[in-house]
């Protein structure tokens, strides 16, 4: 083997020899350490899914049914500019006897209503119906609303990091620390379902009153983790 090619494999192999010693040497001074911040944020926006639904022996026909009524409240819905509308889950299922028999089908189409403005979508709920019932009301936080909060307690979640670093610090009878690996994550405020009865007065009229809307709050939350080394820091 040539004088100049093995040369270079030795060194490869000394500073191979050297990281990996460098690597199994223990961490001294590391503190591992977590911080949050959180608040209650109104919630700004409301979902409401309303459906329609038939049952009997012809798939075609029932079809048929429900998509006329559908397309009648899509037409109806997108005519309200605060408001957006459209199709949600369709499913069509058999329909079985004791003997486990098919004896007819049910076919249900959902259309999902969703606004920044409560009374508006609320109104609009109440004009769909009869003819499409409401099945579900999802108070939430829009994207804006949560990542406008997400900053403002970013920063209060690292202040705390930093108190409780600088607390552990002189505790421990260090001078300082230096950051060491940071990790930030965010919890996604989930959303809030409302419960909704539709009374026997609503369901005869040629349309409900406008569907109660009052939205609640959803808790955000910021976690900061990670570690610090205590020395001659900040």
């Amino acid at each position: 083997m040539p004088r100049v090619l093995l040369s270079a494999l030795l060194l490869l192999l000394s500073t191979a020899t050297a990281a990996q010693v460098v690597s199994q040497q223990p961490f001294f001074n590391v503190v591992t350490l977590d911080a949050a911040a959180s608040a209650e944020v109104p919630t700004d926006t409301l979902t409401i899914t309303l459906f329609t639904e038939e049952q009997g022996p012809d798939p075609t026909d029932l079809a048929a049914k429900v998509n006329a009524r559908l397309e009648q409240a899509l037409l109806r819905a997108k005519a309200d500019a605060s408001v957006q509308a459209q199709s949600g889950i369709y499913q069509t299922n058999p329909v079985y006897d004791r003997a486990n028999q098919i004896t007819g089908w049910r076919i249900r189409a959902e259309l999902v209503l969703e606004s920044r403005d409560f009374k508006a979508v609320g109104a609009l709920a109440g004009r769909l119906q009869p003819a499409m019932k409401v099945s579900a009301m999802m108070f939430s936080l829009s994207r804006a609303a949560r990542e406008k909060a997400e900053a403002t307690l970013l920063s209060e979640a690292l202040g705390r990091y930093q108190d409780k670093a600088r607390v552990i610090a002189k505790g421990l009878g260090f001078p300082g620390f230096t950051l060491g690996q940071i990790t930030i994550t965010s919890d996604r405020p989930p959303m809030v379902p409302v419960a909704y009865r539709r009374t026997a007065m609503a369901a005869m009229a040629d349309a409900a009153p406008p569907v109660p809307t009052e939205g609640g709050n959803n808790v955000v939350s910021v976690n900061v983790s990670g570690n610090v080394i205590l020395g001659p820091g900040k």
